[in-house]
């Protein structure tokens, strides 16, 4: 082929040129050929040809020349040629140097690829040239070009090459598997960041149809290349300020799936617009379906890729009000289920098992055994990192049983490569290194048991001191040569004997290693293979542990000088017998013969160690056996090297077949895990046992107690500050990122001891950079933290070799001057450096060292600058300023240089796209930009609307990434959650009004039941086209009931995911929600088993969730009562588990309507079976006033148990009405929880326990009267009026309300209103509400034959008399006294010794009571009345309580002037005619009569009581009493009178003062009244005898 004619150069000069292509390819030109490249080079400048009348034509002509004709061996070189092209387009700074010539010359690079791609197939021969050289640079490069070109949509030919730019992204995508990626995963991310500034770039609401037409064609195309990039593509962000890599990755997602939605809407839009009558043009009709598909594909895409992240965030647009949004989701869910999406990423787990199937593919095995990605990693770390990587190979490769293969491999790499089988394994290479870890690991037991007595024998006092030393040189004086060699002969010879023998012992684990090195060694040195063996076992295994026993731990301690000599000379013949060579060296020639005696026994002990092995089973176990710290580095080895790997392993075709796939998925799970952390240096967990240098520091955290491993954890998480790369200088370099410190989140202590940690390993000189990027208050250290700083010691600061403080700020220089004193010391300091730019930092660090944070470097990516701008100022002089917009932020950078701390520093402001609230014109050359904290910034520029129009876009494009409002996130989701959420998306959107929705929910459906295999019994299947009824509900619910019977797992969730999206949709699909909802309520039981915990508490969760639906759904509530509660009801193992569901959130907070809701729901709980819900919440409160026992309480009220009882009893009370509560089955329980409560509260209880009453009588009467006669239903009729007369009001405590049954239902009935004070109620009261009550009973029990009601009333009532609770004990004593019809002897004798031991139990001090109250005088007649009872043990306590009360009286002074007879019987006389007079009758002793004479009468007893404590007490109350007698007549005590004589006289036999002291006078008058109405039977107690004493008998 000829080409003959007259071009232009690029320079526009002609020339003629006569240039043939041979059939074999080659070019000639008179006779000469061209370098190939230089014709590539001259071809690619015939691209941009400008002759006037052929340039065109040439431009076509050569365009097609190099992309269809070119051989396909120059792929590489053409991509290389086009590189260099296209970076000569940008400078030194990275800025796009833009012209028509470099356009136009990318516009051609970009067909040029395109076709090339378009020529080229996989199963083409020349594809394989296409993998040779990775295109991701050249790519980025044409991209970064064009989107820095003018962005005006009138501009049809920027547009058009854009356009041109994403066909050939999806063109390149569709050829993916023939190309070669060195960081695919960054690339595509980085890619899709470029797309997305594109879609929606302007608005469609011009006037001008081709514009409108245009844009759409560039959304559609960036939109097809956006769906093929977002293919299997885990987000990729740049690192979130708050070190939070999946919160940024959240973000990340929000923003493009939000852009994403707002196209959908603008393509929904046009179709409205359609469907209202608006002619469209045919081909805008086939954009905008087009657009659809590609957005909605690539939505698909990226969820699919990234459901862990984004789930959460897109499940609620499938309760979207707008209804094309909704079917537009639905689709993307259905193309996701269709794609076999993994949703066990959304596990908890998902990390580790990341790491597994991490670990699972570096030590995946290929077809022949080979390993391409261990062996990729492995030929591109670096020697630095070799140890390590030895380490973590042999630890995983170990725990997964594949050592040996790993062994193979790496030894087969070393044998190849090798010059000579002399120096094989003998450099530092990874096989050598991997080598030495295996004998390290596997034999330290085996050398310590081989070597320890051989060299401790030496180091023995007899032996140390002998010489090995053979070389003349080095010998001392008095040593005789001769000797020494026959010590070093002998020594060795122990040394060989005991390795020899020592076969037996060979660990296994190296007979393997021995055994892989001496197969792989055959095959290329098959005569010398065991000698390979030999060479490596002493050279890397046996002679370092000779050379150094001390450093391998097998001796303690050192060995000295000689020994040490002796033990090098004897791994040197060992050596020298595994090499099987003779010694050269002068003197060490005498030991040939030694040598050549002992080869043939280190050859077969070679052959014995290699040649015998078993291979290890291969079965993959999982990487729990794996350290976590092997794990790590692994995972760091990778993430650091995976862009060299990709370069190897495109290197040739035979490693890209092997290792391409394995390295694509290896890319892939390393995106979704994330970056390493920063800093390498893991903290010991032991930080109080660390030194520190500085007191004060230690006391500071001592003090405030900062030991807590997770706070440092999260400060280590936050990469506030790290350690990466090292200075040009060779000093470690550490970061500090200012604006991920937060004053207000991040403890400045635990900031500090965090820095210090990180430093501590680094002794010698370091480096710091101080990333001021975006500096503002927030992250600013307060004055008082400042001197906190100066903690660190000395040391440290000496160590610091510079400071470099990147993009340093306005505010900081505020900052610096006005904490001046502090940044004194500062000034003029050589270590301090401002640096302005990566290239300035690069003087101090290289570019490969620096690692600063992705964020920070991604604002100087591709920006747009505009130089000579002037900031305005209206207190200060104007400032010239450059202006770089760039993708997300505006920087604002001084011209001119201003002083801080001595030094002359270029400030830098970053205004975020977030912090721009507007940006508005001035003049022609001026403009404002205000800020969103109230602040604005004025320039000025000649380009003024430009650079005002530029910064507008990017805080378009910021806002139009960001949901209305604040982001919907769904709760977490888990992978059991899936199924169960999508079912209730598709039912619910089946009934939905809109035919294309429904459509979309049925394919739903279809793809949820065979993904999951739901089975459906073949009820459901895809169709395109179906026409589904809006009125289907009957279908929709015949649906969901065939699953709830076939897949009731899906219970729990289903019900969680109905609940959570009720609140978002209509009141149509609310109601066709409880229908579908309603037949898996009844498989809730299947999970209300008390051993199944897990189960349990997810029921405890939807029932939860279902009673706050109930209490917030106002709308619905009548729906829900019925649907849901009515049919829950019919569950009987589900009743106790909604109660306590219900008492939870009535007790828990919400107010009186919430508690309302609570019982009104009760209601409906119970219409389904009244029997079991009412037997339920009459238990559960009997249960309740049971417990109040366990830990009783002065009132009830102040129990624990007080809002359970009031919120049943208020349950009770709406159960009440219409026989809810089954009374016929549950009267004895409702009347005895009814007078356990009565007047009990506040007001609306007491009210309540009064319409409760009411209730249960008028149930009587109207739910079974045919079963009561009419006498007894005039008994219940008149019961009714009673108990609402005002007396029994005033017995309920209600009597200052006018009705009770209004006072129910007001305010709260748990706590007592302010100013409402308890009415305490008399157990009289109690008395007559239990007897009417019981009169209704006994009148409707003569009715019902076998009727037990009082029976069980009266255990009731029984059972809490004797329980000690001072808040109901009295009540039920009194309640069983009215009702128990008989008692028996033991009854009352259990009653008398609890009233007894109660007695007995409480502290008679004179402090309990004040001096006025009536309770003592009372309390007196108790302890007569507990000596006038025929019982022993109760006696000894009466006694006892009467003295206390006697001494309390007296020490009162209240027998001063009256005497005890009056003041006693005093209060005495209200009860006379009743009580005491009939127990006065009984005994036969009468206080009325005589009061002193009755109370000896009784004391009496006393004397005749076994107890001697008893007769003491009883002699020292007859003294007392004699003592207060005399008190008010003010006389001897012993003087005879008529109140003093009967303690005078029962005293008399007993005490000898008395007999001494005391006198009866002949003429004295009478002592007793006449007459004395004393019975018989009481006339013995009288006068005691001396043998009724105990003691006299």
């Amino acid at each position: 082929m000829i080409f003959n004619g007259k071009f232009d150069s690029p320079d526009g000069e002609p020339f003629v040129r006569q240039v043939s292509l041979t059939s074999n390819g080659s070019c000639a030109e008179d006779q000469q050929q061209l370098p190939v490249g230089d014709f590539l080079s001259f071809l690619l400048k015939l691209l941009v040809c400008s002759n006037e009348a052929f340039g065109a034509q040439i431009r076509e002509t050569v365009k097609d020349l190099i992309g269809r004709e070119l051989d396909a061996t120059l792929y590489p070189q053409l991509f290389q040629l086009l590189k260099e092209y296209v970076d000569k387009f940008f400078d030194p700074n990275l800025q796009v140097q833009a012209s028509d010539e470099n356009t136009m010359f990318v516009e051609h690079a970009i067909q040029v690829l395109k076709q090339i791609l378009e020529n080229n197939t996989e199963e083409d021969e020349s594809a394989e040239h296409l993998g040779v050289m990775s295109i991701e640079e050249l790519i980025l490069a044409i991209v970064r070009y064009v989107r820095r070109l003018d962005p005006s949509p009138t501009n049809t030919y920027v547009m058009n090459i854009k356009v041109q730019v994403c066909r050939l992204l999806s063109k390149m995508m569709v050829r993916r598997d023939i190309l070669s990626f060195r960081q695919e995963i960054w690339f595509r991310n980085k890619l899709v960041g470029y797309l997305s500034d594109w879609i929606l770039m302007f608005s469609h609401d011009g006037p001008v149809n081709d514009i409108k037409a245009l844009t759409r064609d560039l959304d559609e195309a960036s939109m097809d290349a956006m769906a093929v990039l977002l293919e299997g593509l885990p987000l990729q962000p740049e690192e979130g300020d708050l070190g939070d890599i999946m919160e940024a990755k959240s973000d990340l997602f929000l923003k493009y799936f939000t852009l994403f939605m707002n196209l959908l809407n603008e393509t929904s839009e046009g179709e409205e617009e359609k469907s209202n009558g608006v002619k469209t043009p045919t081909t805008t009709d086939n954009v905008n379906a087009n657009l659809r598909t590609y957005t909605i594909q690539a939505m698909t895409n990226l969820l699919n890729a990234n459901i862990d992240s984004g789930l959460t965030h897109s499940i609620s647009l499938g309760y979207h009000q707008d209804v094309q949004t909704r079917a537009a989701f639905i689709e993307v869910l259905t193309k996701i289920l269709q794609q076999g999406t993994e949703f066990d990423t959304l596990a908890d787990t998902v990390l580790a098992d990341r790491f597994d199937r991490l670990v699972g593919l570096v030590t995946m095995l290929g077809d022949k055994g080979e390993l391409p990605i261990a062996m990729a990693l492995a030929n591109v770390v670096s020697s630095s990192q070799m140890d390590e990587l030895a380490r973590v190979f042999v630890a995983v490769f170990d725990a997964k049983h594949l050592l040996y293969q790993l062994l193979w491999n790496m030894f087969s790499k070393e044998v190849e490569i090798a010059d000579s089988l002399q120096t094989l394994f003998r450099g530092n290479s990874l096989a050598s290194k991997i080598m030495t870890y295996c004998f390290k690991m596997y034999g330290a037991i085996y050398l310590r048991g081989l070597l320890e007595g051989l060299v401790s024998d030496m180091m023995s006092p007899d032996l140390n001191a002998i010489s090995y030393e053979v070389d003349p040189k080095r010998m001392d004086q008095d040593e005789n040569l001769e000797r020494n060699q026959r010590n070093l002969i002998e020594l060795t010879e122990k040394f060989f004997s005991t390795i020899i023998k020592s076969v037996i012992k060979f660990p296994a684990q190296l007979r393997s290693v021995c055994h892989c090195l001496y197969q792989v060694v055959a095959q290329r040195f098959p005569q010398n293979a065991f000698g390979a063996v030999g060479s490596a076992i002493f050279l890397r295994f046996i002679n370092p542990a000779i050379v150094s026993p001390y450093e391998h731990g097998i001796v303690e301690p050192k060995p000295s000088a000689r020994v040490e000599r002796g033990l090098k000379l004897v791994s040197k013949i060992l050596q020298n017998i595994a090499n099987h060579v003779y010694f050269k060296e002068q003197h060490m020639t005498e030991f040939n013969n030694f040598l050549k005696d002992h080869f043939k026994d280190a050859r077969s002990f070679f052959h014995e160690i290699a040649s015998d092995n078993t291979l290890p089973d291969t079965t993959n176990t999982s990487t729990a056996f794996i350290l976590e710290s092997n794990i790590l580095a692994l995972h760091r080895l990778l993430w650091n090297h995976q862009e060299k790997m990709g370069a190897f392993l495109s290197s040739s075709r035979d490693h890209r077949a092997v290792g391409r796939r394995p390295f694509d998925k290896m890319i892939t799970l390393l995106a979704y895990i994330g970056p390493p952390e920063h800093s390498r240096l893991a903290l010991d967990s032991q930080w109080g046992s660390m030194d520190f240098t500085s007191n004060n520091f230690d006391d500071m955290f001592t003090r405030r107690n900062f030991h807590n491993e997770e706070d440092l954890k999260h400060i280590k998480s936050l990469n506030i500050f790290y350690q990466e790369g090292f200075s040009k200088a060779g000093h470690p370099v550490f970061y500090y990122i200012a604006r991920k410190y937060k004053c207000s989140q991040v403890e400045i202590d635990a900031l500090i001891y965090h820095i210090r940690m990180t430093l501590k390993p680094h002794k010698k000189p370091y480096e710091v950079v101080l990333d001021c990027t975006n500096l503002g208050p927030d992250n600013r250290f307060k004055q008082q933290h400042l001197t906190r700083w100066k903690v660190f010691p000395e040391w440290l600061n000496q160590n610091l070799n510079g400071v470099y403080v990147y993009n340093c700020n306005s505010w900081l220089k505020e900052y610096v001057k006005r904490n001046e004193k502090f940044f004194s010391p500062l000034k003029g300091s050589c270590k301090l450096v401002f640096v302005e730019s990566v290239t300035k930092l690069s003087e101090y660090i290289e570019s490969n060292q620096q690692h600063l944070p992705k964020s920070t470097l991604a604002l100087d990516e591709d920006p747009k600058v505009f130089t000579n701008a002037l900031k305005l100022s209206e207190t200060h002089r104007d400032i010239r300023v450059s202006i770089k917009v760039g993708s997300t932020a505006m920087q604002v950078t001084c011209m001119e240089k201003t002083k801080i701390m001595s030094q002359h520093v270029l400030l830098n402001d970053i205004y975020h796209a977030s912090e721009i609230k507007e940006v508005t014109f001035v003049d022609e050359t001026q403009f404002t930009v205000f800020l969103r904290d109230g602040r604005m910034i004025s320039f000025m520029h000649q380009e003024c609307e430009e650079v005002a129009r530029t910064i507008q876009r990017i805080k378009t494009k910021w806002e139009r990434s960001r949901r209305q409002g604040a982001p919907a996130v769904h709760s977490k989701i888990r992978p059991k959650d899936v199924p169960g959420t999508i079912l209730n998306m598709a039912l619910l959107n089946l009934g939905s009004n809109d035919p294309c929705l429904r459509s979309a929910a049925y394919n739903l459906l279809c793809a949820l039941t065979a993904t999951f295999n739901l089975k459906m019994e073949g009820q459901l299947l895809e169709t395109s086209g179906l026409c589904i009824p809006a009125n289907n509900t009957i279908f929709i619910v015949s649906i969901s009931k065939t699953l709830a019977d076939n897949e009731p797992h899906l219970t729990l969730e289903f019900l969680e995911r109905c609940i959570s999206g009720f609140s978002k949709i209509s009141i149509e699909l609310k109601h066709l929600c409880l229908e579908y909802m309603t037949p898996w309520l009844r498989n809730l039981a299947r999970f209300s088993k008390r051993a199944e915990e897990s189960k349990r508490f997810g029921l405890t969760v939807v029932l939860d969730k279902l009673i706050s639906m109930t209490i917030d759904e106002v709308q619905m509530y009548p729906s829900i009562q019925a649907k849901v509660w009515g049919n829950i009801g019919q569950v009987e193992d589900l009743i106790d588990c909604v109660l306590d569901s219900f008492i939870k959130t009535s007790v828990t907070g919400g107010g009186q309507p919430r508690v309302e809701v609570m019982a009104d729901t009760a209601v409906a709980l119970a219409s389904a079976n009244v029997k079991l819900v009412s037997a339920k919440v009459i238990d559960r409160l009997c249960q309740k006033l049971n417990k109040t026992c366990l830990s009783p309480t002065a009132t009830l009220e102040k129990h624990l148990m007080w809002d359970d009882i009031a919120i049943l009893t208020r349950y009770l009370l709406m159960l009440s009405f219409k026989n809810c509560l089954d009374v016929k089955n549950n009267l004895p329980k409702l009347f005895h929880i009814v007078v356990m409560l009565a007047s009990t509260g506040p007001l609306p209880l007491r009210a309540s326990l009064h319409g409760l009453v009411i209730n249960i009588i008028h149930s009587l009467c109207t739910c079974s009267p045919s079963e009561f006669s009419d006498e007894t239903q005039k008994i219940l009729h008149l019961g009714l009026t009673e108990f609402s007369l005002p007396k029994f009001y005033q017995m309920f405590g209600i009597s200052k309300v006018k009705s009770a049954a209004v006072t129910a239902f007001r305010s709260s009935y748990r706590e007592r209103p302010a100013g409402q004070t308890a009415e305490i109620m008399p157990l009289s009261y109690l008395e007559a509400i239990t007897d009417a009550l019981l009169e209704i009973m006994e009148a409707c029990m003569r009715d019902i034959p076998d009727c037990k009601w009082l029976h069980e009333w009266t255990m009731l009532s029984f059972n809490f008399a004797f329980q000690h609770n001072p808040a109901l004990q009295p009540r039920a004593m009194v309640v069983w006294g009215c009702i128990s019809k008989t008692s028996s002897t033991s009854q009352v004798r259990d009653l008398l010794l609890y009233l007894a031991e109660s007695v007995q139990n409480m502290d008679w001090q004179s402090d309990q009571q004040p001096g006025d109250s009536p309770l003592h005088k009372l309390l007196f007649w108790v302890a007569v009345a507990v000596l006038q009872l025929e019982e022993q043990s109760l006696y000894a306590a009466g006694l006892q309580m009467m003295e206390q009360n006697i001494h309390c009286l007296d020490e009162q002074g209240a027998f001063n002037s009256k005497s005890p007879e009056k003041i006693l019987m005093h209060v005495r006389e209200p009860l006379e005619e009743w009580h005491f007079k009939q127990m006065d009758h009984a005994v036969g002793l009468s206080f009325k009569f005589n009061f002193n004479f009755a109370l000896v009468g009784h004391l009496l007893k006393g004397f005749r009581h076994l107890s001697q404590a008893v007769v003491s007490r009883t002699i020292r109350i007859l003294n007392l009493m004699l003592e207060i007698v005399s008190k008010h007549r003010n006389c001897d005590q012993f003087d005879v009178n008529v109140e003093s004589v009967p303690y005078l006289a029962a005293l008399l036999p007993y005490s000898e003062e008395v007999r001494s002291r005391c006198s009866m006078r002949k003429n004295c008058p009478p002592i007793t009244p006449s007459p004395w109405k004393l019975t018989t039977r009481s006339l013995p107690c009288l006068i005691p005898s001396r043998r009724s004493h105990p003691q006299r008998n």
